[in-house]
């Protein structure tokens, strides 16, 4: 399964939750998923916020190497599902995309809660880790929500 995650600019929250995702499936087989980020509006190559690379630093995760990308159709088209951080990115990429509007599915929404996960963007340290307790949360949803309808991942 291919699994995109998308914010505005992938550098906070996609980011952020790409490497949560990475980290929880970390002992699954190999292979089993792969998980990319991407931004709506991505500087291409910019790298991840100093304070969301504090903030995973913190729980043993390196944001160093990330780089923005933009949302791209190719991306959106190899993607088993498209999941984004707030419905206004959403309803963006159903708009630019609608033949893929079946696949692209707000994050909370569809690890079964409500709402848009909260932009940390020029926050402080404790907004950013906020942010990342409540992604943490619909990832966990999220999986197990997968694993459930589709076995193993």
């Amino acid at each position: 399964m291919q699994l995109l995650l998308v914010c505005f600019g992938n550098t906070c929250r996609s980011a952020m939750a790409q490497a949560l995702a990475e980290q929880m499936l970390a002992e699954e087989p190999a292979g089993t998923m792969t998980i990319r980020s991407a931004g709506i509006f991505a500087a291409g190559g910019a790298p991840a916020s100093l304070m969301a690379q504090k903030v995973m630093a913190k729980r043993g995760i390196s944001l160093a190497g990330h780089r923005a990308t933009p949302v791209q159709l190719d991306l959106v088209a190899e993607s088993d599902l498209v999941l984004t951080m707030e419905g206004r990115h959403r309803q963006l990429l159903c708009e630019r995309m609608p033949e893929h509007a079946h696949k692209i599915h707000e994050l909370l929404a569809f690890a079964g809660s409500s709402g848009d996960v909260s932009d940390p963007y020029g926050g402080d340290e404790e907004v950013y880790q906020a942010c990342a307790d409540e992604l943490t949360a619909a990832l966990q949803a999220l999986l197990a929500r997968l694993r459930r309808t589709e076995g193993p991942l």
